[in-house]
This record gives structure tokens, sequence and C-alpha cells, in this order.
């Protein structure tokens, strides 16, 4: 990903006036839309655009606007990326393609296929577009775009592209369009890969010779890409990619971070000392380290990362010291004089914060400043970098933490009560709970108040995230809540922190919300989180050693443990035996529904149909998340046993259908087999989760997958 940079300030203008610009209607404009867009043309054609930016434009082209067609040609023609075209902006490009009140029109489109092959040898991913090759494909029947689809599908086409459907409609098409060159192409290229197919004289007609739509974009193209990566060779910025301290320049460009932090300067050298202001590079700096004398003001290595290296090679309390005492009396000058401006504040925090997260440590002075300031901050301004800092709060008792920081931080937060603001303070509380792992992996013998805090700061963020569902339910929160106990089950995962880490786990109420979304990856995601927890209860509550029981202080009273027991079990007669809401079954918790309304729901399904049942509509063959995967899993099976089989399975697959079907002709497939060839078809697909829970679950389950492995 390219490097932001200060020229990317004035595009960002522009881009801001272009999207405004493209939503409001030609007759309330106050100027001319054309002028805008020559500028955003020249610039981009000038320096080339980041990902960014290219995605902003593309975004403007492609989404219903009111711009007029010469000014979307225009912007098209000038999308020059400064580096390689990420798979996100290819997908947009495909998702515009087509009929439909909210499409480009067909010479946007057109122009835009033009561009991907232009662009087609700098792109991420070539493989992205040979995904897309259906949605590509199936658009060949609009006639305003057939000719750039066909130069796409061209340099895209393999052989496992060249399938029997797709020749007969490419033939059928050039057959309908009079041997237009550009199909007549098409089917050589296809041809190629299987010279014995037979497609009659669909090829004898003059075929579209593929060339390059623009060598002269294309040299331009060149010549941007290759200034952008010798500017971004090692993607970091320049300060960053030469040994030598940071200077500012005589415009002040250069300087990133706050200009109120002193420069580098060692004013007490002596001739035969070395300073870090004569280091030129990083051999010149190993070979002088121990020699180099430390300069006038130490504060300056928030800005310096020559001085943050050496420091950190350096190390010593004094030193800390020295910074801290520097940032403790600019903070306190802050809060006595009235007239400081906010942002001079935040900018310094900014600062701090680069500081911060290559030192891994948080200046006291400033963890003291935002203890004072919390309680006056609105929440709103500068969350991220509040936020930021305070993920490296030092580990200690979660009670004084959360009265002295945590409980105005969520005042502060939550203030206005929007969704936003909950998913802020629960990656808040992940990225501490990350930070706090790192410290008690680091050390030696954890304390037991070290391991009561994060399991308190656990407690207090499953309130949170319980919360958070019942507000609110699409896909992001949920994938936020989710990353929050994904954190937490690496944590109980680690071997040298299971005997003083507890086993904390997620309110009820969220387990069985998340269950029941409509969402494959959530539950996937669950499913694995609930096969690591398992994971460390099993390893937590084996027997140990007699001269390890001192140090595992960790033990769970059986109504816990079989109280998360109830989890798996319940989502596993949802999704394996077919008995969803089952409450007979050990430790079973019914999914927390009451058998009344399970009776009642039980009624309302056998009115709708006798042969079905709610206890099966939750399994792989009718659950809404999981049937299309099973029933494309069986599909796939008579793909392979096409010449072998009289009939196909006519809907959502049962031991009782299988076991016709195979009577009837079909494919033979027992309903074990049928259960467990469903998984191994998700885990190839990505969907993991769900076969992690049920082999760590039914261990016969584990013996079936090492057998087929």
């Amino acid at each position: 990903m390219a490097m932001p940079s200060e020229r990317d300030d004035g595009l960002a203008a522009l881009l801001a006036d272009l999207e405004y610009a493209a939503k409001t209607p030609a007759k309330l404009r106050v100027s001319k839309i054309s002028h805008l867009v020559d500028k955003v043309g020249h610039k981009a054609y000038e320096e080339g655009l980041t990902n960014a930016s290219l995605s902003r434009l593309v975004d403007i082209v492609t989404l219903p606007n009111e711009l007029d067609q010469a000014s979307l040609g225009g912007l098209v023609r000038n999308l020059y990326p400064a580096s390689k075209v990420p798979d996100a902006i290819v997908i947009k490009i495909a998702g515009g393609l087509g009929h439909g009140r909210s499409k480009p029109s067909y010479s946007v489109q057109g122009a835009l296929l033009k561009w991907l092959v232009m662009v087609y040898d700098v792109l991420e991913n070539k493989r992205i577009l040979s995904q897309l090759y259906s949605i590509l494909f199936n658009h060949l029947d609009t006639v305003a775009i057939r000719s750039q689809l066909c130069h796409v599908l061209s340099l895209v086409t393999r052989r496992k592209h060249v399938r029997p459907f797709r020749i007969q409609m490419l033939m059928e098409l050039t057959r309908q369009a009079g041997n237009e060159p550009p199909l007549v192409g098409l089917m050589r290229v296809y041809k190629d890969f299987f010279p014995d197919i037979i497609v009659g004289d669909v090829t004898s007609g003059r075929a579209s010779v593929f060339t390059h739509p623009d060598p002269e974009w294309r040299q331009r193209l060149g010549e941007i890409q290759e200034y952008h990566f010798q500017k971004t060779q090692d993607r970091l910025p320049p300060e960053k990619r030469t040994f030598s301290v940071t200077r500012k320049g005589v415009d002040g460009s250069k300087r990133k971070y706050s200009p109120i932090i002193p420069e580098v300067h060692t004013s007490r050298a002596l001739e035969s000392s070395i300073t870090l202001e004569e280091i030129e590079d990083v051999h010149e700096f190993v070979r002088k380290l121990e020699k180099i004398e430390l300069p006038n003001q130490l504060v300056a290595v928030i800005n310096d990362p020559l001085l943050q290296k050496f420091l950190l090679l350096m190390s010593s309390d004094t030193n800390s010291k020295r910074i801290d005492s520097w940032l403790l009396a600019f903070f306190e000058d802050q809060l006595e004089d009235s007239t400081s401006s906010d942002s001079e504040i935040f900018e310094m925090l900014e600062a701090v914060l680069g500081y911060t997260r290559y030192n891994k440590t948080l200046p006291s002075a400033c963890l003291t400043y935002l203890k004072s300031m919390i309680h006056s901050w609105n929440g709103v301004k500068d969350r991220d970098v509040v936020l930021d800092l305070l993920t490296y709060t030092p580990l200690g008792s979660f009670e004084g933490l959360h009265s002295s920081i945590f409980q105005p931080l969520e005042e502060a937060v939550l203030d206005d009560g929007s969704t936003e603001s909950k998913v802020a303070l629960l990656e808040f509380y992940r990225n501490l709970l990350d930070q706090w792992t790192v410290t008690l992996l680091s050390q030696h013998q954890p304390s037991s108040d070290a391991s009561s805090a994060v399991t308190s700061l656990i407690t207090h963020a499953n309130s949170l995230a319980l919360t958070m569902v019942q507000t609110c339910l699409n896909v992001n929160t949920l994938s936020k809540i989710l990353a929050f106990y994904e954190a937490n089950a690496s944590l109980i995962s680690l071997p040298s922190l299971r005997s003083t880490i507890r086993v904390t786990i997620p309110p009820t109420e969220l387990i069985y919300t998340l269950q029941f979304t409509d969402s494959l990856s959530t539950i996937s995601r669950l499913c694995a989180i609930l096969a690591l927890y398992k994971r460390a209860f099993e390893i937590a509550m084996s027997p140990k050693p007699i001269e390890s029981l001192a140090l595992n202080q960790q033990s769970y009273s059986k109504e816990y443990v079989n109280h998360f027991n109830g989890f798996l079990m319940d989502v596993c007669n949802c999704l394996w035996r077919s008995r969803a809401f089952n409450s007979s079954d050990p430790n079973a918790l019914a999914c927390l529904m009451a058998p009344a309304v399970t009776q009642i729901l039980s009624k309302y399904v056998a009115s709708i149909d006798t042969s079905m049942s709610l206890a099966t509509l939750f399994s792989f063959s009718f659950s809404p998340v999981f049937c299309l995967l099973a029933i494309s899993y069986v599909r796939e099976l008579e793909d392979r046993a096409e010449d072998e089989i009289d009939l196909r399975h006519p809907g959502p697959p049962t031991s009782k259908s299988l076991l016709q079907l195979e009577k009837d002709g079909g494919l033979r497939l027992p309903w074990p087999d049928y259960k467990l060839g469903v998984l191994h078809y998700m885990e190839n697909k990505g969907v993991k989760g769900v076969g992690e829970l049920m082999y760590n679950t039914m261990k016969h389950l584990m013996t079936a997958r090492e057998n087929k492995a």
C-alpha cells in the first residue's frame, strides 16, 4: 500500500468537492463541473493516484451520480494508479456492469473495461479477474460493451474457463451478431485451448485483433509507477528509510508530528565526540553506537526515528525520566493555560502515539494527562488517538483502572449512545487485551493481580458486547464482537498462560444471538471460538503432575463447565443431530428457548408442511445459512457421477430422501457420509469453524476425518 504524502491533501480536497458535485444536480451547482474534473485529471496525470484516491474516483464513476458523460469519461481516462491496483477496485468495476438505473451508462462501462485492459499488467492479483469470469462472461449479451468485454476475457481466459455451455453461448451470439469480430476473436481464443471442439463456420469470419487500446496512456502509467516505486521503495517515509536525524525543511513539509517538540541538537559535544547529527547510514550508526553523545533535549525522540533507535538500544531510567519530565511540564502548562488550543494538545498526543507505538510504553506523564482530561473530553474529538494511547495503559488492578480511566472514558465515548461509539469502545478493550497479553508473556511468573485484571476486563467487555447485540445486528458490529472473543480465545490458548489466566465464557444470550444470525462467516467464527474455549477447558481440567499443582491456581465448578458444555450441545443439536431446541440431552440449554414457545413453533411448522419439523430446520440441509453449501456439495457429487446415475436429488437431503434416492437409481450417499462430506466441503470453501467445533465435540468425527484424509 502506498504511503501518504503531502500531495494527497490537495487531491483529497478536490475529491471531496467532486463527490459533493456528483450528488448535486447540474442546475444547483455553483461552478462548472468541467473545471473540477480537469483539476482532478491533471493531478492524476502528473502524480498518479493512491489506492484510496483511486477507490474514491471509481466510486464516483460507478455509483449513481449527477455527472454528465463527458465528465465521467474524463475521469476514467485519468485513472492513473500510482501502485498496484487492489482487488476491491476490480470488483467494484465488475459490480457496475450490466443493466439497471443504478448502473453507469454503457459508454462509461465500456471505458472502465478498456481501463481494466490497460492496467491488467499492474493488477495486484490477476487471478481476481479469473474469479470474476462468470460475471464478465454473462454480460456478453450486452452489445454496447461486448467489444471491451471480449478483450478483457481474451486476456483472462484459461483452459479451465472453456466450458461447453460457454462455447454454445458464444456460437449463438456469433450467429446472431453476424460473426461480429470481437466474438470471433474470443471464440478463436477458446479454440486455441481446445482445437478439437467443433464450432462450424463460426470462426471463419473476420476476427478482432486485440491490441492495446492506448499505448501512450500505458507509457505514462509506467512513468508514474516507476517514480512512485523509487519514492516508496521500502514502503516507509523518508525519515524512516534513512539513518539520519529528522530536519525540518524550509517550508516545514518534512515535519510529520508536532512542531512544538525540539529537533535533535547536541551542543555539548567535544571535538572527539560523536553526535547523532553526524550519522548518515546504518553501518556508521552500529560502528559508533557506544560513542554517541546524548542530544540536549531527549524529548526530541518523539519526532525522530533515529533517536528512537538509539535510546531503545541504550535505554536507562534516567533517560526515560528526562523525557517524562518534559512532557509533564508541557501538559501541566496546557491544563493551566486557558488560552491553549485543542489542536495543539491533540497534535502533541498524536506525536506521543507514534513514539508509544514504537517504544510499546506509554509515558507516565501522558497517562496522567489523559486521566485529567477525560472528564472534560467530549468523547468524539480525536477519539482514535485517545483510545490508541490508552491501549498502552499498564497492566494493574482493574478496579483501580476502571474508576480512574475506564469508567470516565466509557461515559465520554458512550455519551451519544450510538452503535459506532460502542464498537469503538469494544475495539479499544480488544486492543488493550492484546497489549496486556504481551505484558503477561513478558513476565516470568505473572502475578495473581495481573491475571485477575485480565479476567475482570473480559467480564466487563462481556456486558458491553451483550448490549451491542441487543441494539444492532449488522455484520460489521458482530464481526467486531467476534474479534474480541477471538483475541480472548487466543489468550487462553497460550501454553505459558494456561495456569494463570481463567477461562471466562461469553454471556449465554450473546452465544445464541450470534448462532442464529444469517451470516455464514459469523457462525463459522463463533464455532471456531467455542472449539478453542473447549480445548482450553480440557487442558485446564486435565490431571497435573504433583510438582505443577502449585502453579495451577485455576479451578472451575461443575456447574460452570456444564453451562459451557450446554453451548456445544445446542450447536451440535441444531447443525448435526437435527435436534434443535432439545432440552432432554445432558447439559442442553435448548438455546434458551422456553418449552411453550418451542411447542407453538413446532405446531406452526407442522401446519405448513407435515413432512417438516422444527428440530430439523437448523440442520445443514434446511438452515438458510448452510443449505446452499449442502446442496452444492450434493450437486458436485452428482456431476462427477453423471454417467452412473439415473436420477438427481430433488431437494434438501434427509436420511430418508437419500435412502430413497439410492433405491431409485440415484447417488449412493449414506446420511453420515453426507454430513461429514458437507463439513469437508465447507472447509474447502474456507468455512472451517463449524468443522473445528464438530470434530472437537464429537470424537468419532475426528477419526472419520483422519480416515478420509
